[in-house]
């Protein structure tokens, strides 16, 4: 992960993503539940060198100093609230890496066994994504206009979503409510609209 600011009032730190975006980068906003500071990221990265060669970019490119921020050594511990936050965008990008890939049980494994479709019973909300994940050759998806919360007990995720197939495309703003159940970070809520 990449810290490129932080900003005390949240629409400074919104004109700087919007001015970062212009740059190419995908930005997002982080805000702990018990802060004040709205913090600017962008990845993560698969490793610390490539993190560092981002913010070699962003100095002699942008004029923006920024940081590499790690985690512990070795898995970030769970009951961390500071860690919390990476924590869910390492399994953000594991679950779109296993959609894309159409390993459905992987996928599947995501999930809260509480998580509820609003329509069907958890039973047929597997049936059908399973059936849908399988009945495409191809899947893609992209994800910008990150946005994170973290609270209580959970971190809510947003995000804009361009899913595409040899079925199906589509446009639309995703919201995903993440909750620690112990030893794992799952997704309890699920929520889409189209853009």
């Amino acid at each position: 992960m990449v810290q490129l600011g932080s900003f005390h009032e949240e629409k400074n730190a919104k004109q700087f993503v919007s001015r970062i975006k212009k740059k190419g980068y995908t930005p997002f906003i982080v805000q702990g539940k018990d802060s004040t500071w709205y913090k600017i990221r962008v990845g993560p990265y698969p490793s610390k060198a490539e993190a560092s060669q981002v913010t070699q970019d962003l100095k002699k490119n942008q004029g923006i100093s920024a940081l590499v921020v790690l985690s512990k050594a070795g898995a970030p511990d769970l009951e961390d609230p500071v860690d919390s936050i990476d924590v869910v965008v390492a399994q953000l990008l594991i679950w779109l890496q296993a959609w894309e890939g159409k390993n459905v049980n992987e996928y599947l494994s995501f999930y809260s066994t509480n998580f509820r479709d609003p329509k069907k019973s958890r039973k047929e909300w597997a049936e059908q994504r399973r059936s849908a994940l399988n009945g495409n050759s191809s899947i893609s998806i992209q994800i910008s206009d990150i946005q994170m919360k973290q609270n209580d007990e959970t971190v809510e995720v947003s995000f804009l979503q361009n899913y595409k197939s040899d079925r199906v495309s589509d446009v639309g703003k995703k919201k995903l409510i993440w909750k620690n159940e112990g030893n794992s970070w799952k997704i309890i809520q699920e929520t889409w609209k189209p853009s």
